[in-house]
């Protein structure tokens, strides 16, 4: 986030300390690490690597003791490898085993229960060196029949694939006893417009304008997908979900070969894969396809005049615009409204000679001055608009207006575009304290963080923004937020806007366009740029004997599932909770399918279809080795959220706890289920996090930000958030920094999220999906300094005029520095990944050592290993041996 300019609250700010001689560790305000112990454990007792031989620094906060850190999670390459050395045998005939017995690719954290078994979701290789997350151990296993086996088959095969659909599990408990004593919630995540990789394929369309109409379920409305089941040489087919038995049309028929399958089901995509985007017939659209609609209300208060806002935004429309990079060419649509306690509506008729401006100063009764051409075709009056963005901050230079009516001005633009819908986008740099739905500054009080009354802060003073939200949606209409404030803007009021319109909330406090002013035009360029859809709507459906009770994500509910969500797009993420219904034994598969029908920047009407399955089961080992850890963190995630709001951030962070102790225990009778050893490690991270910490130096308005920004963040960029990724760049070996013949830049390795792996002559690359923070060590190689910032001494470099010297200077250590904070904002293109730049003894590092979270941090006084041992863990044992002591486990 660009959360610079916040004080980090009273103790908290790490002062800078004179470095011992030789380098030796600096001391810590909380203590420092116990001596002893020479090789570092993983936190379940496995041999780790040896500490670094330079003294590292020790943390703000205190280290933990040594032992206590997690080795971090294996690179894509080791991945691949173990992958590999877990091939299982081929299945004898007496044995049956899930699946191919082959491994193409390595499984999702956890989400790999039996050997070759239904693997419902893969991290390709890029996903894996970003996130860097473990390999499941393969169970040896058996299936009961040979249906089982071929179906467990067809779930490797034809699963949408996992950057669409990830289920916490993918092995499902069969009965209530199993699903209680499991304990982990179960659900599915979805990012149904997910961009794709370079190695990923596209999403085939279909086109069933040949056969007449979309194949689905007459009963359940199921779109037809590879898991329905076929009878009568094909003449008839049974619905996967309700089981539905009904006549295959003629135009659709075809011969089913000896296994039960129709013959030409590889030929047609919907028969063959989990993830498809139909062509929508006439009878999808109740209206002709909406063309792409952006409707800009910018602040022109004083505050956004003097910190550089307004130039920024209308400089990146104007660049977004020129680029000819905003989809829906000559269908795109525009319009351009102004604020401060008066909205100004512009004339942009291409023949007037110049933009007109009309200024409504009566708040109580808004009114549009004119009925036309207020929102433009883009291409007829680009001229026109250029001209109007070039004359605005002119117009506004010298204002003295420091308030805000943007409750009128969203309003406003309502009027102007409520007969087609579109996206709205709203910039603001200071509370609305005029107009409609005004709000005070007065309702900020810093007293309440970090009490229970905190939460009183992070939830709206009223229903007003959310009933706008309302009528907003009615109307097709999306809003997307950049807020860019200097002091508090009460977001929690404001928030509900964006979601429940389907749109985000990108939040710069303190923004001024020399430090933020680049996250800023980048963030807006995607957000004009990304792919996106119209007038959207989504229903998920899942099949007999489950039933959906919790929609997650940024979107509005109709009725009872009609998911609303007036624009769609690439980043968009949302999640469901599923149970049991209740007296009614579930089908041995759980099949959920969600269909999100949109119109595409070109006009075309389409529907994505996404089918997911997985086996349910009574082995509870099966059960537990399935979870998919990172999907399992997005679910506690919203879970935590909606206790925390319902009752306050205490009861939130309880819940976590307990959670987690029951996972603890889980794994201590599933001692082989890796998985389990790592969702700890990330519910630390969660309650170590901005978003969770117990402290009272995170604003209201940071905390808000941040929960909207966490509900609809991707599975693993959210998983990034509570683990990031640490390297090294002082010692990259010859490789590191390069791209390979494919293109592909190798990495350097993870490193510990622990003080114990810094040294004091080191250089280290922090990233969390939101940010990188380089820190440099005190003792740091002059050579180093010299190549990559073209100094000669740490305190000669400047932090602020670092992020644009790193990587530009053309010698061969810039380079390939500069390859990898590319390469991390390639894997991360959202949000803009600002760079940091920290000097050891600077205050901004308590930022820095605050992510290393198996130390013991300001969010959270223990160490992993301290807090494994809270929640319950009990170290394996070895049969009829003695239980080891605490050196023995380091060792």
């Amino acid at each position: 986030y660009s959360y610079q300019g916040y004080d980090m609250g009273p103790g908290t700010a790490h002062q800078p300390q004179q470095a011992p001689p030789g380098g030796a560790p600096l001391s810590s305000p909380f203590g420092a690490s116990t001596p002893g112990g020479g090789v570092r454990s993983s936190p379940f007792g496995a041999p780790g690597s040896s500490p670094p031989v330079s003294a590292p620094p020790t943390s703000a906060f205190g280290g933990g003791a040594p032992g206590s850190a997690v080795p971090p999670p294996p690179t894509a390459e080791q991945m691949r490898q173990q992958a590999a050395a877990a091939v299982p045998p081929p299945p004898t005939a007496a044995q049956t085993q899930f699946g191919s017995g082959r491994v193409d690719a390595p499984p999702a954290g956890g989400q790999a229960s039996a050997p070759g078994g239904p693997k419902a979701a893969f991290y390709s290789a890029d996903n894996s060196a970003a996130m860097g997350y473990p390999q499941q151990q393969q169970q040896q296993s058996t299936m009961p029949d040979a249906h089982a086996a071929a179906f467990a088959k067809d779930l490797e095969q034809f699963n949408s694939p996992p950057h669409f659909v990830r289920g916490t599990v993918s092995r499902l408990p069969n009965s209530v006893s199993c699903k209680q004593k499991t304990n982990i919630p179960l659900g599915v995540v979805m990012q149904p417009l997910a961009p794709l990789g370079p190695d990923q394929e596209e999403v085939p369309s279909v086109n069933f304008g040949a056969i007449g109409t979309i194949v689905r379920c007459k009963s359940c409305r199921t779109y037809i997908n590879p898991f329905v089941q076929w009878e009568a040489n094909g003449r008839r087919w049974t619905c996967n979900l309700c089981g539905f038995s009904q006549l295959t049309p003629d135009t659709y028929y075809a011969n089913l070969d000896e296994s039960g399958k129709r013959v030409d089901r590889f030929q047609r995509p919907e028969l063959c894969k989990g993830a498809v985007e139909y062509i929508a017939p006439g009878e999808y659209m109740v209206r002709p396809p909406q063309p792409p609609v952006f409707m800009f209300v910018i602040d022109v208060s004083y505050t956004a005049v003097v910190t550089g806002m307004l130039d920024v935004v209308v400089g990146s429309i104007k660049e977004a615009i020129q680029s000819g990079k905003i989809p829906g060419g000559p269908r795109v649509q525009m319009g351009i409204i102004t604020f401060d306690t008066s909205l100004h509506f512009y004339n942009l008729n291409p023949s007037l000679s110049q933009p007109q401006m009309l200024v409504v100063s009566d708040l109580e009764d808004l009114f549009l001055p004119l009925p036309d051409d207020i929102l433009v075709n883009a291409a007829d009056s680009e001229g026109a608009i250029l001209t109007l963005l070039d004359s605005i901050p002119e117009i506004f230079r010298e204002t003295k207006v420091n308030e805000s009516c943007l409750g009128s001005a969203v309003k406003g633009a309502f009027m102007a575009m409520k007969h087609i819908g579109g996206k709205l986008l709203v910039f603001g740099a200071c509370i609305p304290s005029v107009g409609e739905l005004s709000l005070k500054t007065t309702r900020d009080n810093p007293r309440w963080l970090g009490t229970e009354r905190e939460v009183e802060l992070l939830r709206p003073v009223n229903e007003g923004y959310k009933d706008l939200a309302t009528e907003l949606t009615r109307a097709q209409i999306s809003v997307e937020m950049f807020l860019a404030p200097q002091q508090y803007i009460d977001l929690a009021s404001i928030s509900p806007l964006a979601k429940y319109t389907g749109g985000d909330i990108r939040y710069y406090p303190q923004f001024h366009i020399h430090h933020s002013g680049l996250k800023l035009k980048n963030e807006l360029m995607h957000v004009l740029t990304r792919y996106m859809g119209w007038e959207a709507v989504m229903r998920v459906r899942v099949s007999r004997g489950w039933k959906i009770t919790k929609f997650y994500g940024h979107l509005f509910i109709r009725g009872v599932d009609l998911l609303v969500v007036p624009n769609c797009h690439a980043d968009q993420t949302f999640a469901i909770s599923v149970d049991m219904e209740e007296n009614v034994t579930p089908d041995p598969v759980l099949c959920v399918q969600s269909a999100l029908l949109y119109t595409n920047c070109d006009g075309e009407r389409r529907i994505r279809v996404h089918t997911w399955a997985a086996l349910t089961t009574q082995n509870f080992s099966e059960i537990i080795n399935s979870v998919d850890v990172q999907a399992t963190t997005q679910m506690l995630t919203q879970i935590a959220f909606e206790q925390s709001l319902k009752t306050n951030l205490t009861e939130g962070r309880n819940k976590l706890n307990a959670q987690c102790q029951q996972i603890v225990q889980a794994s201590n009778l599933v001692p082989t289920a890796e998985a389990l050893q790592f969702l700890p490690l990330y519910i630390m991270g969660m309650l170590k996090s901005l978003a969770f910490r117990a402290t009272n130096d995170i604003p209201a308005d940071l905390r808000s930000f941040i929960w909207m920004r966490l509900e609809t963040l991707g599975v693993s960029q959210l998983a990034a958030y509570y683990y990031p990724r640490l390297m090294s760049l002082h010692n990259l070996l010859e490789d590191c920094g390069l791209p390979n013949e494919h293109g592909h830049v190798k990495m350097p390795d993870m490193l510990n999220l622990s003080s114990e792996s810094l040294t004091q002559d080191g250089v280290y690359l922090l990233e969390d999906g939101e940010s990188m923070l380089m820190w440099i060590g005190r003792a740091v190689d002059s050579g180093f300094l010299q190549a990559v910032f073209g100094v000669s001494a740490l305190e000669h470099l400047d932090p602020d005029t670092a992020e644009a010297t790193a990587g530009t200077r053309g010698d061969q250590l810039s380079s390939k520095i500069g390859t990898i904070l590319r390469q991390v904002r390639i894997e991360r293109p959202v949000p803009f990944m600002q760079l940091h730049v920290i000097r050891h003894g600077d205050p901004k590092e308590a930022r820095f050592f605050a992510s290393l979270i198996e130390d013991r941090t300001i969010g959270l006084q223990s160490s992993y290993m301290e807090f494994l041992q809270r929640m319950g863990y009990r170290p394996q044992q070895q049969p009829q041996q003695a239980p080891p002591s605490q050196g023995q486990m380091r060792r």
